[in-house]
């Protein structure tokens, strides 16, 4: 009887424990010229799935407002991820190019690598000007 409940006792332990999710996604429409046309991203993390990750990642994307129509019609997926953090920067003003993206180990990596390649597109006149958009972290990643 003791091995009965110790089994049982187990098995509901592992029912009632959350799911660690840990797929994620990012989706990016990038036309040539960034400041003309604008920019959309999307990041999904947390998801069972990569399928779901990715399809979430399209939406976001797909919905951002400051991006024209054409423009969100060019989102597509550029990275998956599990147990990793992502993050986005743009630069805040209307009309000018940086924008960038980073997938890392932790996410101030992921903050730093976006922030800088916001900043490699943003021109010599808007370097400093760049800020996170949307940054976080799937599974066990911080």
């Amino acid at each position: 009887m003791k091995k009965f409940l110790t089994a049982a006792a187990l098995l509901a332990a592992c029912a009632s424990s959350n799911p660690v999710f840990a797929a994620g996604a990012v989706a990016v429409a990038e036309p040539a010229d960034i400041a003309k046309d604008g920019y959309a991203i999307g990041i999904s993390y947390n998801y069972k799935t990569t399928a779901e990750a990715e399809e979430r990642a399209l939406r976001e994307c797909q919905s951002t407002e400051d991006a024209p129509a054409e423009t969100r019609k060019l989102c597509k997926i550029v990275r998956t991820f599990e147990n990793q953090c992502a993050a986005s920067a743009l630069d805040p003003k209307a009309g000018t190019p940086g924008a960038g993206w980073a997938v890392a180990e932790s996410l101030a990596i992921a903050r730093r690598d976006a922030l800088q390649r916001c900043e490699d597109t943003a021109g010599r006149d808007r370097r400093g000007e760049c800020r996170t958009s949307a940054e976080g972290c799937d599974g066990k990643a911080k």
